[in-house]
């Protein structure tokens, strides 16, 4: 079994540990939804991370700054009709409706610690 063949749920808690060892004493609450890989964490600076996977090797990770439309950083592969070089894999950056290259790959060993490194700047 390869990394890309296990279930959305491994790959949650795959996602979690790997950020609870890094952020736990900046994290103010995690919720771990039932019936899907979704796991949102609310950080004390004010803003929230929403880690999504499922069983098609699809995945997002979106760190959201408020309600306002596009005030939002998202890695993901959800959808490809974007011309960027790691189609399917694409960055949304905050306040764009457009995407760029990204170096997400829906690996959660690989792509929590490429993650981490924006949230720690936000903490800081």
């Amino acid at each position: 079994m390869g990394e890309k063949d296990i279930s959305g749920w491994k790959k949650i808690s795959i996602a979690r540990k790997l950020l609870n060892e890094e952020l736990s004493n900046y994290i103010l609450e995690q919720k771990l939804n039932e019936r899907k890989p979704l796991l949102t964490v609310k950080f004390l600076k004010g803003f929230t991370v929403h880690i999504r996977y499922n069983d098609y090797d699809e995945y997002s990770y979106q760190i959201q700054f408020s309600q306002q439309p596009q005030d939002f950083i998202r890695y993901d592969n959800f959808d490809d009709r974007w011309n960027v070089t790691s189609k399917p894999h694409h960055l949304h950056r905050r306040n764009t409706k457009e995407a760029t290259e990204s170096p997400m790959v829906g690996i959660p060993e690989k792509n929590i610690p490429i993650l981490i490194e924006p949230i720690k700047n936000l903490l800081k």
